[in-house]
């Protein structure tokens, strides 16, 4: 790779860091820290979401809080070749559909509440949304 090259990924790479950083929760880990070498492209409706990474059959991080009227996005970082994940409520109501390595799936709560979830085709795999009003 060319210093070129090297200079133009470092940047864009940087920018990236930014922007994610700036759609995690204060309650979440940073970015970098939650999704690693997970490469999505995001919609521009993701912008200000809260994310949620789904790795290594978690959901990380296993709470987030947002509030009122924002979003929730979850990414599938699993390795290539790894069973497809769900973000399923436990009350019902509202489901991803099997989110494939990359796949991303986002939801907008309108409501205050501790919303519970898990994965369909792995129940062990649990987490929830805490939405202040």
């Amino acid at each position: 790779m060319s210093l070129r090259a090297s200079r133009w990924r470092r940047l864009v790479l940087a920018g990236l860091a930014a922007v994610a950083s700036a759609c995690v929760s204060e309650r979440a880990v940073t970015a970098p820290e939650v999704a690693g070498d997970c490469e999505v492209s995001l919609p521009p409706s993701a912008a200000g979401a809260t994310v949620v990474v789904v790795r290594d059959f978690a959901f990380v991080p296993a709470t987030v809080t947002v509030r009122r009227g924002q979003s929730v996005l979850w990414i599938n970082c699993s390795a290539s070749g790894d069973p497809a994940h769900t973000a399923t409520a436990d009350a019902g109501g509202w489901g991803s559909p099997e989110l494939t390595t990359g796949g991303i799936y986002s939801r907008t709560f309108t409501q205050a509440g501790t919303f519970a979830y898990h994965c369909e085709p792995h129940p062990f795999m649990v987490a929830e949304v805490v939405v202040q009003p």
